[in-house]
């Protein structure tokens, strides 16, 4: 599954996040990729908001990671400040994680894919436009 959408406002990214968020089921890992600025927060907060998750929603930069409740845990990671994949594997990295968590990784591009993530790509465009392409993972064969 792939989506290309639009969007114009942080307020629109959010509620682009809500809509992608209604689809998800549970145990999802979800990456976020694009520059900084682009809506990556904006995009986790209407995902948190789409799971039931009233607490604010901020970027986790200094802590790696937030937990939240909602109707499904929500498991919020940034890793901006990550020199390396190889520096979360050794912390063990998605590996301790509630299953059913639905896992949103800010700069997602800085770890090697796992197996089934979904990849957002959220380009700007223009000062005020923003562009969010969903690139779902390939099902496995059974």
């Amino acid at each position: 599954m792939s989506e290309i959408w639009s969007s114009r406002s942080p307020a629109e990214t959010e509620a682009l996040g809500e809509r992608f968020g209604r689809t998800l089921r549970g145990g999802e890992i979800v990456l976020l990729c694009g520059d900084l600025g682009v809506g990556k927060t904006q995009f986790a907060q209407g995902i948190g908001r789409a799971l039931g998750v009233t607490a604010p929603i901020v970027s986790p930069t200094f802590t790696l990671a937030v937990h939240y409740q909602g109707n499904w845990p929500l498991v919020h990671y940034d890793l901006y400040r990550v020199e390396s994949a190889e520096e979360l594997m050794e912390i063990g990295f998605l590996e301790e994680e509630d299953e059913r968590a639905v896992r949103v990784v800010e700069w997602g591009d800085r770890l090697p894919q796992p197996r089934n993530a979904i990849r957002v790509q959220l380009t700007i465009e223009t000062d005020a436009t923003r562009r969010i392409e969903v690139h779902a993972a390939p099902e496995e064969s059974a």
